[in-house]
């Protein structure tokens, strides 16, 4: 059906659905999961009311589906224009940062990885061009005394190469190609449009403008289901999960140093992106635990919580190392102790949308070898472990438990009642096709909570782009991590 008909039907329906009634509205009551209530959570808003006046960082994952930075905009303008805590523009963009130690510094060449018998990158410039980074973004809400800093952690660089050439190009050639995921692939300006960051023609112009004249040959939904959401987005889980697991989750642990290094009270008071980089010093207050210096909280979207605490896990580059060198074991030691310095301070972390369970198919949990008399006579043996496996998500969120425990026993050593428990809320629209419910995870309690994000159209249709990307916007779910618990009203 050409686009023009579709969108008149599309059209008709709406204005029928708005005469009858038969549309709900989004941002409907929060509904909530026997696994917990929202009247025992605490919010960002409460770190911001600190009496000490601490700085509060979220550290922003961004999930699937991504193609250029900016994800944590929405949630950005969101606090300001639906809370009224602040004017877009006072958001200050406060620098960008790369990864620039290990396989990421200056003139290393690629990773030795293969697609089937091509290699993902051909030098140390496309190499360069797909290091992950971090963008600090800046800001005083109103009522609120501490800084606001929002680490936007964006991963996709690591990913184009292969979504590009290896997977867009032959889909023009099949279900059609995709003018604009042709065009970010191929566009300085798409990829890089202040210039800040780093441009690579993974298509080159050329290319992309002779895929986009190929003639589509799929049906218009079908092929734009494919290609938007299989192609683009279900195959970042699989790449996350393959062997470029354990080059994002370096990326992604060098850039977690760099937001521990960030001095969001110098990048407050002084103008100019990047004046505030590497300018705190966090391994001073490493041992301290008479206060609280800083305060994080995770915000994930999505793929973006297996990858943020997946930096959990061993470094990968010193694990396969059978005799690093001082250097090596110097830089593996300073991305621990800035992990434990981060995940010591972070009582609260928010997932938008879960994949959890289905991810942790891909990384089974080993159990001891049963006793022989189990195995009958079947001329089986226990299959071999696997090669250094990465460690289970439930293993990782308690070691972020305990490191959190630790800290918080020692900040208070005689009043229990005034250490912070970790929290973890799982948000879920129940219309969005890839959101999956969050159990409980090894010992940490998981609050289960769910919102529409979008109207419901004749009781049986939502759209799936709104449902799946919009919690940033609901009302109901900013109303709940940025108002005071305190705060009458505020749930």
């Amino acid at each position: 059906m050409p686009t023009g008909k579709l969108t008149s039907i599309l059209l008709v329906i709406t204005a029928f659905g708005v005469a009858v009634g038969c549309a709900t509205a989004a941002h409907a009551k929060i509904i909530e999961d026997p696994s917990g209530s929202l009247a025992i959570l605490t919010s960002i808003g409460d770190a911001l009311d600190a009496p000490d006046h601490h700085p509060v960082h979220i550290l922003y994952v961004h999930g699937i589906n991504q193609a250029g930075a900016g994800d944590s905009a929405l949630l950005r303008e969101s606090i300001c224009k639906r809370l009224k805590l602040c004017d877009v523009k006072d958001w200050k963009n406060a620098g960008v940062e790369f990864p620039d130690r290990g396989e990421f510094a200056d003139g290393v060449n690629p990773p030795m990885l293969d697609y089937l018998g091509s290699p993902v990158w051909k030098n140390a410039d496309e190499w360069r061009a797909a290091a992950p980074f971090v963008v600090h973004w800046v800001v005083h809400l109103r009522g609120h005394a501490s800084v606001l800093v929002v680490d936007e952690i964006n991963w996709w660089p690591l990913v184009l190469s292969l979504k590009c050439r290896r997977v867009m190009v032959p889909e023009a050639h099949l279900a059609g190609p995709h003018r604009d995921l042709l065009e970010f692939c191929s566009n300085a300006k798409a990829q890089n449009p202040d210039g800040t960051l780093r441009y690579f023609p993974w298509i080159t112009p050329e290319e992309a403008a002779q895929l986009e004249a190929i003639k589509p040959q799929g049906a218009w939904l079908n092929r734009n289901l494919k290609v938007n959401l299989v192609d683009w987005g279900l195959a970042d889980v699989l790449l996350a999960t393959g062997p470029l697991d354990g080059i994002l989750r370096d990326g992604i642990r060098q850039l977690m140093a760099k937001s521990a290094a960030f001095d969001p009270v110098q990048a407050a008071a002084t103008p100019g992106a990047g004046q505030a980089n590497e300018h705190y010093n966090w391994k001073a207050q490493l041992g301290n635990s008479k206060s609280m210096d800083q305060e994080f909280v995770g915000v994930t979207h999505s793929l973006g919580a297996y990858l943020f605490f997946n930096a959990l896990n061993p470094d990968a580059g010193a694990a396969s190392a059978p005799q690093p060198s001082p250097q090596q074991t110097a830089e593996t030691n300073n991305k621990d102790a800035a992990l434990r310095y981060i995940l010591e301070r972070t009582s609260l972390v928010y997932f938008f949308a879960n994949q959890i369970e289905p991810l942790e198919i891909a990384n089974l949990e080993i159990t001891p070898a049963p006793a022989a008399s189990v195995f009958p006579s079947r001329g089986l043996d226990a299959p071999p472990a696997p090669l250094a496996p990465a460690e289970n998500f439930r293993a990782l969120v308690n070691r972020w438990k305990q490191m959190q425990t630790n800290f918080q026993t020692t900040l208070h050593p005689d009043d229990a009642a005034a250490r912070k428990k970790v929290q973890v809320v799982a948000w879920s629209d129940p219309s969005d096709v890839i959101t999956f419910r969050v159990p409980k995870i090894g010992d940490v309690d998981v609050v289960n909570l769910y919102v529409r994000n979008a109207p419901r159209w004749f009781g049986f249709f939502e759209g799936p782009a709104a449902a799946h990307a919009d919690y940033a916007k609901n009302k109901e779910v900013l109303r709940a991590m940025f108002l005071s618990s305190k705060a009458p009203g505020a749930r």
